[in-house]
């Protein structure tokens, strides 16, 4: 990681003007520390190390570790005070950052170039040049986990969160889209340059929902029988529904005194066997699943929510069956799964029972303000 430290000082220690190290005199402290009225009187009480967080925006002289750790003895805080203890003081603190910097979940406060300071009353600048990734939405692209005060992070390049998940059968509703920039609280301003972003995870769509079930109808196949002089009988499984007689089945041939003529001696007989049965249940449909939510994640790909699956009709198991008209219901198409949300947006809702994912923060947290902010420098709520 490329960073850059740059402190306003130290002073009076033969390094930066005023650099005399002996014979310090007042108006070279005022005019070093009150910036903000470098002129007229200053007195002794006006140059003690101003240690409160709560209520101090621009400390004449900053609370920092660098005044603390001066070698000869820290600037009080309420007493004891000595043009001496500001030999190697400094008044403001701060990092750059390199545009080729890529981190993922970037922890601001375990950086140790702030040399303990976030803390303190020190106003600092942290100039954020590179890019800051999560793919995880419970995990925000950069974060300060710690209170900072007096800091101000200049935007200048990505902070992207993670696109939430799309709801599926046995989740129904989308995840939630990540956090792109995380602030714990203090005294934080976050200012946003033009070609800073700070876009937040879209949420994921919610899963289509299946398609209404279908009712099974009724087969049926009839198969005609006959006989000549016997009982009608059905193959098993069969109900004789109608008979008929069928005619002469059966002649005898008679001669007397050289004269012959045929005489029937049976009828037949035909009739209609039916076998009903149900068909197949028509399976029910599942619905889509919910599009991915844009992240870093889904930087690119779709966010479509899939298609449901089409409903079917009853059918007959044994194709020499018919299905009889007006029986049984075709199940419903599955509803399509929602759309993912694009940055910072939420995720589509459909017919089911849950819901899209809410879009993922650009900012969280307490304890900051921001400037500079646009719709296309920041994506999602703050």
């Amino acid at each position: 990681m490329a960073l850059t430290v740059t402190k306003t000082g130290p002073f009076f220690n033969g390094t930066n003007a005023p650099s005399n190290t002996t014979n310090m005199k007042f108006s070279q402290i005022r005019d070093t520390f009150r910036l903000n009225n470098p002129s007229g009187a200053i007195s002794a009480s006006e140059l003690l190390r101003d240690i409160d967080t709560l209520n101090s925006t621009d400390p004449i002289v900053p609370d920092a570790t660098e005044n603390v750790a001066i070698a000869a003895n820290p600037i009080n805080t309420a007493s004891n005070w000595k043009v001496s203890q500001f030999q190697g003081a400094i008044k403001f603190f701060d990092v750059e950052q390199d545009q080729s910097d890529n981190n993922a979940n970037f922890n601001i406060s375990a950086l140790t170039e702030f040399n303990n300071n976030l803390g303190k009353t020190i106003k600092k600048k942290f100039i954020l040049r590179g890019t800051h990734t999560s793919t995880n939405t419970g995990d925000a692209a950069a974060k300060l986990l710690t209170d900072a005060f007096n800091l101000t992070l200049e935007i200048h390049g990505n902070f992207y969160g993670a696109g939430g998940v799309g709801g599926t059968s046995s989740t129904i509703s989308g995840t939630n889209g990540g956090t792109a920039l995380s602030i714990n609280g203090g005294r934080v301003i976050v200012d946003v340059k033009s070609s800073g972003r700070i876009w937040g995870g879209g949420g994921g769509g919610e899963f289509g929902g299946n398609g209404t079930p279908g009712a099974a109808g009724t087969c049926r196949k009839d198969q005609t029988i006959t006989t000549c002089g016997g009982t009608l009988t059905c193959p098993t499984g069969f109900t004789l529904i109608n008979s008929y007689g069928t005619g002469c089945c059966r002649l005898e041939r008679w001669c007397s005194w050289g004269f012959c003529h045929n005489t029937c001696v049976q009828n037949g007989e035909a009739g209609t066997c039916r076998k009903e049965e149900p068909s197949n249940t028509p399976p029910t449909q599942s619905g889509g699943n919910g599009g991915a939510g844009r992240g870093f994640n889904n930087f690119s790909g779709s966010v479509a929510g899939a298609s449901g699956g089409n409903g079917v009709c009853p059918s007959c198991v044994d194709t020499s069956f018919t299905l009889i008209a007006g029986t049984g219901t075709c199940s419903g198409d599955g509803g399509d799964g929602g759309n993912g949300g694009e940055w910072g947006l939420n995720g589509g809702n459909t017919s089911s029972s849950g819901s899209g994912g809410l879009g993922g923060r650009a900012i969280s947290g307490t304890g900051f303000t921001i400037i500079g902010n646009n719709s296309n420098t920041v994506k999602g709520a703050i």
